[in-house]
């Protein structure tokens, strides 16, 4: 046990209350203290993933009951796949934190307050190995993102806001309702309200056809999880989210918050509902590929490049949803390493929406074209990125859809035939979409005067690039680390 993970833990938490005392009209000040405090928690993020003994294994970092409160008990562990999340957040906060450097608002402490906030209740969420813990980092989650939009974000921020919030709370109360009739089980049993993994396993939840306790209880979670991710058709908060949040919301939003869901299935629904997941596998496969193909579609026919790279992200989702479900090895190594994947280049094109929103304040294709010409910097950079997301062999996107589209291909053919129409889909529009921007003639007066990239614009967009590229030629750098838990994923948990 890690007797210094509480401070750790807490370091996010503690970084977001000091903004409550920097002083308001010292800009340079606060954004200092932005950096340092996502260079700390980076730092210890990767020290917290270099002491875990045993990658495939969870490690318990810290466990404290409360007889007071129903005999519940909170637990905190990791292993490697949580670790590698967490990495990944910390990662993308430190990117934030450089790619908004140049954001002009009265409300800067706000700003970081809300970000520090939901890095650390996403931390929550992945650390947190009883139901009760991992749903209260969950709920708390919601909090930051929905003011981040409300108040930082577009025209038409209250009405995203809402949607987001309205949709996602209603998941997370069929997930809660299930929680207390598994609680109400437990007390019979043990005494104890808790759900720890080995609680719910031990209620042996009976499989007998759709109105059985397991089904149910999988389906609400699988609602709750589906809002989240989002898998068609519980998709339609996310391009209104994502074209009306900060480039700050938009990163951390496709960029870690999407992954909780997927998270939330390996952890908590795949190997505690092993029946229902055999009943209904075909079922969430099929949604997943229709996804697949739906988000490739619809973002072809976007005329906003912000809105685009929102469906691409609902298409790339219906790729790891399919991955973990089949329960096929090499489709489960994939979807996690797709997890990643879409971490690093879907952010990047956001990054890239943003660089190109602060010079020429529009979102549509239309108004670019050629700025090639004056933006060398960026159109190398913005080309590699959007090649990872369109899957191009040797890039990092190419490895997770290749692993899933084989992997699925051997549990249901029909469904990875479908699914590999976003392979030709996906060079469609994102190759539509760099055209639009980069390529072609400068048509357009304004864009004569665009300035390339600075050195600190161009630095998170180069690391993201270079990731690109090398997690597309060694892929193995980041399966070794969560290579151990693929077990637990693929034999219900035993």
């Amino acid at each position: 046990m890690d007797q210094l993970f509480l401070i750790k833990f807490l370091i996010p938490l503690f970084w977001a209350i000091s903004f409550m005392f920097a002083p308001k009209n010292n800009e340079r000040m606060i954004k200092v203290l932005a950096l340092i405090g996502a260079v700390v928690t980076f730092a210890y993020s990767i020290k917290m993933f270099t002491d875990l003994p045993d990658p495939g294994v969870l490690s318990t970092l810290l466990k404290f009951e409360m007889p007071l409160f129903f005999n519940i008990s909170y637990t905190f562990a990791m292993d490697g796949l949580s670790g590698l999340l967490l990495l990944l957040n910390a990662f993308l906060l430190l990117v934030v934190v450089v790619a908004t450097w140049d954001i002009k608002t009265e409300k800067l402490r706000l700003y970081y307050f809300l970000i520090f906030l939901l890095t650390w209740a996403v931390n929550g969420s992945l650390l947190s190995t009883s139901l009760y813990g991992f749903y209260i980092f969950w709920e708390v989650m919601l909090i930051p993102l929905f003011i981040l939009v409300g108040v930082f974000g577009g025209e038409n921020r209250r009405y995203a806001s809402f949607k987001f919030f309205m949709m996602t709370a209603a998941g997370s109360i069929l997930m809660l309702a299930s929680m207390c009739y598994m609680s109400a089980l437990a007390y019979k049993i043990n005494g104890s309200y808790d759900l720890t993994f080995e609680v719910i396993q031990s209620l042996n939840l009976k499989y007998d056809g759709f109105y059985s306790p397991q089904s149910l209880i999988f389906w609400t979670f699988t609602i709750a999880f589906f809002l989240k991710v989002p898998v068609f058709p519980f998709h339609s908060w996310l391009p209104d989210a994502h074209v009306e949040a900060p480039t700050a919301g938009s990163i951390i939003l496709a960029g870690i918050l999407l992954k909780l869901g997927i998270y939330g299935f390996l952890r908590f629904v795949i190997p505690v509902f092993p029946e229902a997941v055999e009943a209904n596998r075909d079922i969430v496969l099929y949604l997943g590929a229709i996804g697949v193909i739906y988000g490739a579609l619809t973002a072809w026919v976007q005329t906003d490049i912000k809105k685009l790279v929102a469906f691409s992200s609902i298409s790339h989702m219906g790729y790891i949803i399919m991955g973990i479900f089949s329960q096929n090895e090499f489709a489960v190594k994939g979807a996690i390493f797709q997890m990643i994947a879409h971490g690093i280049s879907t952010p990047g094109l956001f990054i890239g929406v943003h660089y190109l929103y602060t010079r020429r304040h529009t979102k549509k294709l239309d108004q670019y074209g050629g700025i090639a010409a004056v933006m060398p910097r960026f159109a190398i950079l913005f080309f590699i990125i959007t090649a990872g997301s369109m899957a191009v062999p040797m890039t990092c996107g190419f490895v997770g859809e290749f692993m899933i589209i084989m992997g699925t291909y051997e549990v249901n053919k029909v469904v990875a035939i479908l699914a590999a129409s976003g392979i030709i889909l996906s060079p469609i529009y994102l190759l539509k979409m760099y055209h639009l921007t980069a390529l072609g003639e400068l048509v357009h007066e304004e864009n004569k005067k665009l300035k390339d990239l600075s050195l600190l614009e161009a630095a998170p967009l180069l690391v993201l690039s270079i990731l690109t590229i090398v997690l597309g030629l060694y892929p193995k750098w980041v399966m070794g680390l969560y290579d151990g838990t693929i077990n637990f994923f693929i034999t219900k948990g035993l």
